[in-house]
């Protein structure tokens, strides 16, 4: 009877689905991955230290190498509800679009004892979690979407969408937009609430708090001519954040207050253009406005912060082609009344381990190790790939250096750790070097296997402990290997 039972059951719950399939079609489409890292020297040097003097570039004592084991895995639907409107979004597992390999068994608690779960998982912890759902709407004037939905632009230096299978962070909105078009010209105004819940005060954590809202407000004006291979895009948005949000780090002297009132204007130029076998693009961002609190007197501070970005990229022939990639980010000197470094995304990436990682968290914990911007630095990378069927084949070399540095008898800024601080010595700006080599191949139409060797000669701004002492330092060095489904 219970076998009955359980068929008809199946066969209803068909029927419904086939039903529902034909009205209403659903388009899955996502990416799972797993990867594999092994990393040597992360301290970057030989002397770490059990409690870190201010500005000293040292890192806590702890295990200097790191093997650390990760997966991702999104699934984005598309459901069309009729020709005019579209529901589309994106549903991904675990902490920032993924999670660590074995890091999803929650405690026991089992007064016994763990004896009998030994070999079996009792629960998980790994949240789903939506990242995007918006509707669609097409309109005879503009696309309009409405909801919680990502944005990219230009080089994705500041705002990025996160489209890349191996994308940790995505820059999310929840808000509206409309895409108005006249030919080869655009207008793209929109609105989004950023942040606007208390979840500091335990009384009302997670309510909405009139005073913990951040806003933008902005408009992006296109130009893209597909038969000329040009495209040139400008961007304005004002972002304003109330006086206690906590979306923004405090001030530090340790206030939970947040850093007070902002309002910072972004404005971003951005050109791509392609001759045959050339192609070139550049991006620029200009920071300005009201900074709220930053440093360690709790005074309000201007921004007054910029990023430059531009890249070339030539075929050679089909199997060739090289690059060059050239930029900065300002930092912060730690003198003036204005707070002066711009974060860059962190899914931009310029190497596989100069500022990919934030290397503190691997011993001191809190922080992710993947939570790390390019700031306060002028960098060049030359690269290079090689593509056949299947294979493509990757080298790169990349230099850089830091915009600003300590000297001593004045302050300085620690960019990294993002607090001002009394300087006694001076600090050489060379982050060093990096050699990359890496490959893809393509498995099939939808899995690529990947892998890579990074070598990082790391530079003296490393060697600086604000004394006369400086720290020995220890190149950095490692691999890894990942696969990657998509669908």
């Amino acid at each position: 009877m219970n076998n009955k039972f359980r068929l008809i059951s199946f066969a209803l719950f068909s029927t419904l689905s086939v039903n529902s399939a034909q009205a209403l079609p659903i388009d899955w489409t996502g990416v799972f991955g797993a990867d594999t890292h092994m990393l040597s020297n992360t301290c970057r040097t030989s002397k770490p230290v059990s409690s870190k003097p201010d500005g000293t570039q040292a890192l806590e004592n702890g295990d200097c190498d790191a093997s650390f084991q990760t997966y991702t895995f999104r699934l984005n639907p598309n459901i069309i509800i009729n020709d005019g409107v579209s529901l589309k979004g994106e549903l991904s597992t675990g902490h920032i679009r993924g999670n660590f390999a074995g890091s999803d068994s929650a405690n026991n608690q089992d007064s016994s004892g763990n004896n009998s779960y030994f070999f079996t998982t009792p629960a998980q912890r790994s949240a789903l979690n939506l990242n995007q759902m918006y509707m669609e709407i097409y309109a005879d004037t503009a696309l309009v979407k409405i909801g919680r939905l990502s944005r990219h632009y230009g080089m994705g230096m500041i705002f990025d969408n996160g489209s890349d299978p191996w994308d940790r962070f995505i820059t999310m909105y929840d808000g509206i937009e409309a895409e108005m078009k006249i030919g080869n010209f655009s207008i793209v105004p929109h609105f989004a609430k950023i942040s606007s819940f208390d979840d500091a005060s335990t009384s009302r954590a997670g309510e909405p708090v009139g005073n913990f809202d951040v806003r933008e407000l902005g408009i992006i004006a296109k130009y893209d001519n597909k038969n000329r291979d040009l495209v040139a895009n400008v961007l304005f948005a004002k972002r304003s954040s109330e006086r206690r949000n906590s979306l923004y780090n405090s001030d530090t002297t340790g206030a939970t207050i947040g850093r007070g009132n902002t309002e910072v204007t972004v404005i971003e130029p951005f050109v791509s253009k392609r001759w045959n076998k050339l192609a070139l693009k550049a991006e620029g961002s200009l920071q300005t406005g009201e900074y709220g609190k930053v440093y360690t007197q709790g005074e309000n501070s201007k921004i007054s912060a910029s990023a430059y970005i531009a890249e070339a990229k030539y075929d050679l022939n089909p199997k060739w082609d090289i690059g060059l990639l050239l930029g900065q980010a300002s930092g912060d000197d730690g003198e003036t009344g204005k707070f002066e470094a711009t974060y860059l995304h962190p899914n931009f990436h310029i190497a596989d381990l100069m500022f990919r990682y934030n290397y503190a968290a691997f011993n001191e914990g809190e922080k992710s190790i993947f939570d790390s911007s390019i700031t306060n630095a002028r960098f060049l990378k030359l690269y290079g790939n090689y593509k056949t069927d299947n294979w493509t084949w990757k080298g790169a070399f990349i230099m850089a250096n830091a915009l600003e540095t300590a000297f001593a008898n004045q302050n300085a800024y620690h960019h990294e750790e993002n607090y001002r601080f009394a300087s006694t010595e001076d600090q050489d700006e060379s982050y060093g070097y990096e050699f990359d080599f890496g490959f893809d191949y393509q498995w099939n139409p939808n899995v690529m296997i990947s892998g890579y060797y990074a070598y990082w000669a790391v530079g003296d701004y490393y060697s600086f402990s604000n004394s006369p002492d400086t720290l020995p330092l220890s190149n950095v060095h490692g691999g890894g290997l990942k696969a990657t489904l998509e669908f």
